[in-house]
């Protein structure tokens, strides 16, 4: 009965681990720390592409688009795919990532996600955590990324 019960503990506190972090990655609001961040947190994406508030440095622009993105908490992408396929390298937080018709993923600090091409698909921050992440689009010059549908509270929070 102890080994089961800690079954079940063990991911809750994985999950709300964000919150009082002893490395001081994060704020008492989840968000994450600018000096935490590795490449410059960038300017506040004003779009209609994103949920929440999402912040973008791009580092490269050259065929490949290569940008440092910094969700705070209960920020995300809307739905979308690349053409060419996107890798995402998780540098601070805790966040989510979904592949449609496929479970929420957590993500952390450390994670390589990579996306094949065409597949829809969105990425932010946790619930309690902010998260940042350098997303790797390749080709995106020649096939930029599609964009649909904002994910929505029914979707995010089916975790």
């Amino acid at each position: 009965m102890k080994q089961f019960s800690y079954l079940l503990i063990t991911p809750l506190l994985f999950i709300f681990s964000c919150k009082g972090t002893s490395d001081n990655s994060t704020t008492t609001s989840g968000k994450i720390a600018d000096e935490k961040i590795v490449f410059g947190k960038g300017k506040k994406v004003s779009n209609d592409k994103f949920v929440g508030n999402v912040y973008q440095e791009i580092l490269g622009k050259i065929g490949t688009q290569t940008s440092n993105v910094t969700f705070e908490p209960k920020s995300r992408t809307n739905w979308h795919l690349h053409p060419g396929g996107q890798t995402l390298l998780v540098t601070e937080g805790i966040g989510y990532h979904q592949i449609e018709g496929k479970p929420i993923q957590i993500i952390k600090k450390g994670d390589v996600i990579n996306v094949e091409k065409n597949v829809k698909h969105w990425h932010g921050g946790s619930v309690d955590c902010g998260m940042s992440h350098i997303a790797i689009s390749i080709d995106h010059e020649e096939n930029p990324s599609q964009w649909f549908l904002p994910v929505s509270d029914k979707e995010y929070n089916n975790l």
